[in-house]
């Protein structure tokens, strides 16, 4: 039945193409011939240039199946290791299979995710994500052009109705007639491509395994540490959007977060909850945009267990600190986000926050580090709205930590990402959103 539908709709599409297909360039007027030969090349530069961006995508597919298999076998999780080889033997077979044309990503369907273990769902969603996205670019790029055809053939009418061209602007008129119609259909970008013979892939051919194993045998390059010592524009796109999408509240009852100073960023390490001490090590990197209380954490884990001021840190990354002048202004949501969960509770990464006293040299007041066994882990930080009691909540396991403070106390908080093992890649995003009073949790 579905092969009878795919044929059906192959059909549809070619009558369709037929139907919308511009007439030979040779019948239509010298300068829009050459608009549309202008047009045409363009969109097979777009053709191109999408088929060749598919292989990378299935190629670095392959590799974080690859490394997330190693990092499994790392942490004994053999069940896990046992999906993730099955995930890989079904895409590969999946690319050599002839592509359902009704599939967004034929070749990781909805069916096809799993739901344990976490991480390799993780992978999967991402890369059905990228697949997607890669999609939406080229058709942009589709309608932008044509856009600009349009506007060509709109000036040359113009121009050969005031000239007395009554023929040439019939035509003119006519093609930008045929494109507006053909516009109106959802999938016009994929048949534009199609109506002047161009071969769009609806899956990336096979990747070549030799180049994976060659990256794979590669160190993964983690970037410059200091994040904050490069400019905005210099973050991948979308960590950008994130981080410069303003902050949502109402604006006549603003929250207890809009009053919080933003201090700096520095080394932390959860053991002790150590924060910036002189010659602490030096662990991930950190981009912090306080305008919207967010910031990008970044990087490669170098350092297992590290002997400091005679203290033993395994948990080390990076943190930023805001000072509140009053300690009923602690009332927060903290939402981290990872494309790398951890494996487990006893590996990186692991999303940290701490409160001090400021008036008493920076006493710790209470600390709390949950592992992101998740694509989001979300910890809850507010003073009780009935006595002098502050809680720090995490809802993964309905973990609770309670401390009394008394009102107008000047504190100092800490938000902050830590990794555990050598070798563990870190790349995360920390949001602090407005929370109400905690009450009696749970």
């Amino acid at each position: 039945m579905r092969f009878v539908l795919r044929c059906l709709f192959c059909f549809t599409l070619s009558a369709a193409v037929a139907q919308t297909a511009p007439e030979r360039a040779d019948t239509l007027p010298t300068d829009v011939a050459r608009l549309n030969a202008a047009y045409q090349k363009g969109l097979t530069t777009i053709a191109q240039d999408y088929n060749a961006s598919l292989q990378p995508l299935a190629e670095n597919y392959v590799l974080e199946l690859r490394r997330l298999s190693t990092r499994l076998k790392e942490v004994k999780d053999t069940a896990g290791m046992e999906a993730v080889r099955k995930e890989a033997n079904r895409f590969m077979q999946a690319l050599k299979a002839a592509p359902d044309a009704f599939e967004t990503v034929p070749e990781l369907t909805d069916e096809d995710v799993v739901e344990t273990p976490e991480a390799l769902r993780v992978i999967q969603e991402a890369y059905a994500a990228r697949r997607t996205a890669n999609d939406l670019a080229r058709n942009e790029k589709v309608d932008t052009l044509s856009e600009k055809y349009l506007g060509g053939l709109d000036m040359l009418q113009t121009r050969y109705t005031s000239d007395g061209q009554a023929a040439e602007a019939a035509a003119a008129k006519k093609e930008a007639t045929r494109l507006r119609v053909a516009k109106q259909r959802k999938d016009f970008p994929t048949r534009a491509l199609q109506e002047v013979g161009l071969e769009i892939r609806l899956m990336p051919p096979v990747p070549d395994l030799s180049a994976v194993k060659e990256r794979l045998d590669t160190a993964p390059a983690s970037g410059p540490r200091n994040l904050t010592a490069r400019a905005l524009n210099e973050l991948p796109p979308a960590i950008q959007a994130f981080l410069m999408k303003p902050l949502e509240y109402d604006k006549e009852w603003p929250p207890e977060i809009t009053k919080w100073s933003y201090e700096d960023t520095g080394n932390y390490a959860h053991d002790f909850s150590l924060y910036k001490m002189p010659g602490q090590p030096d662990e991930l990197g950190i981009f912090a945009y306080p305008k919207t209380l967010r910031a990008y954490v970044r990087g490669t884990i170098k350092y297992s267990t590290v002997n400091f001021d005679n203290k033993a840190l395994s948990w080390m990354g990076k943190a930023m600190s805001f000072r509140l002048n009053d300690s009923r202004d602690l009332a927060c949501k903290v939402i981290f986000r990872t494309q790398r969960p951890a494996l487990s509770e006893a590996t990186g990464p692991a999303a940290c926050v701490a409160v001090y006293s400021i008036n008493e040299n920076n006493r710790l007041i209470a600390s709390m580090s949950v592992p992101m066994l998740s694509e989001e882990t979300a910890l809850r930080m507010a003073k009780h709205y009935s006595y002098n009691r502050m809680n720090i909540a995490w809802d993964g396991t309905k973990r609770k930590r309670g401390f009394t403070i008394p009102d107008h106390m000047p504190m100092r908080v800490l938000v902050g990402i830590v990794g555990f093992g050598p070798g563990e890649q870190v790349d995360a995003t920390i949001e602090i959103l407005p929370c109400g009073p905690l009450g009696d949790l749970w």
